[in-house]
């Protein structure tokens, strides 16, 4: 029965196993790490106050903090000398025990102060509300978290609110072009709920926020999916669907239907026997 079929954002432990198999198995963080070296200097050049001895960042679903630290130590070459005050909202204990590791590793060079919420992006925005606080900050960060919010809408909305003058908020999210796209556009409303499909373009354009979007190449291996009983391929499979345990919980058909589908060429393309699926993404910055 499909009311069998649970949300793997209901077990943040489960979702963090599938989520590290997607990062193994993919090139994701590969080509945001070529956006970083390439592209985001640019992009932060002109951040930050005239006069001002430092800048506060603001990283929303940070993880375990490896993007993160790619990110500041960027901004840092690009305004040496200032302090970098580092503010972190993640609600996985998980990854926020794995971003004060990193941190304890790596920041002992780095002029950088680090603040940790351990709460969702919602639950950051109605704490600073009820202590009627509005910090503001030089650059916001938004990485492949939009899928988690109540409201894509209020949720843009309320962080571009926090931008300082000069400021920039970016935000990363699955292609429009990309076979997750595809598949949740697809069969989104037949999952526990349509987490994957977004229509951020549309809002921005809705709320008239001037903004630029760079197409990032990703591919990701999911020849383990189709064999039935591997142990990566149901986790890949789990976190594709974003459904705990997909191929025992899910209806007969729809199974067939998706195993079917991610071998279509609006998905994947199939090299030498390798399935390479479509995980290209989209790095959205936005002007204050």
């Amino acid at each position: 029965m499909e009311s069998s079929m649970k949300s793997l954002s209901s077990d943040l432990s489960y979702y963090l196993k599938t989520f590290n198999l997607f990062l193994d198995c993919s090139t994701e963080h590969m080509c945001m790490q070529k956006f970083i070296d390439e592209k985001l200097p640019d992009v932060v050049a002109s951040i930050g106050k005239e006069g001002s001895s430092s800048l506060n960042i603001l990283g929303v679903g940070s993880g375990s903090g490896k993007i993160d630290f790619e990110i500041l130590g960027k901004i840092q070459s690009k305004h040496p000398g200032l302090l970098i005050d580092n503010e972190v909202v993640e609600p996985n204990p998980e990854q926020i025990s794995s971003y004060k590791a990193l941190v304890k590793e790596k920041s002992q060079s780095l002029n950088i102060s680090f603040t940790w919420n351990q709460m969702t992006s919602k639950e950051y925005e109605k704490k600073a509300k009820e202590r009627n606080e509005i910090k503001k900050f030089d650059f916001i960060h938004m990485i492949q978290m939009l899928y988690f919010v109540e409201s894509v809408h209020d949720s843009i909305k309320y962080f571009h609110s926090l931008l300082e003058p000069n400021g920039k908020l970016l935000i990363i999210i699955v292609s429009d072009y990309s076979g997750l796209h595809a598949l949740w556009k697809t069969f989104g409303s037949r999952f526990t709920d349509n987490c994957l499909f977004l229509d951020v373009r549309k809002i921005l354009d809705d709320v008239r926020m001037k903004y630029k979007i760079y197409e990032l190449s990703s591919d990701l291996d999911i020849t383990e999916c189709f064999i039935e009983g591997n142990e990566n391929g149901e986790l890949l499979l789990d976190f594709l669907t974003q459904i705990i345990n997909f191929r025992k919980t899910a209806p007969a058909d729809l199974k067939a239907e998706v195993l079917q589908y991610l071998r279509q060429p609006q998905c994947s393309r199939e090299e030498n026997g390798t399935i390479m699926f479509n995980n290209n993404m989209q790095v959205i910055v936005v002007d204050y």
